[in-house]
């Protein structure tokens, strides 16, 4: 985490924020080009 002061730790709040989004975007950079591919995902959680 580059911004302690802005870190979430409370589980309950990061399931709120997952819940918000229905896309994950990857950025890598390969050399010469950066570039972004999205990922859809999906959350299960188990046991609180």
């Amino acid at each position: 985490m580059r911004r302690k002061d802005r870190e979430i730790t409370d589980f309950d709040e990061m399931m709120k924020i997952v819940a918000k989004c229905d896309t994950c975007r990857l950025a890598i950079f390969d050399e010469t080009f950066p570039y972004i591919v999205p990922l859809n995902f999906g959350t299960n959680v188990e046991n609180g």
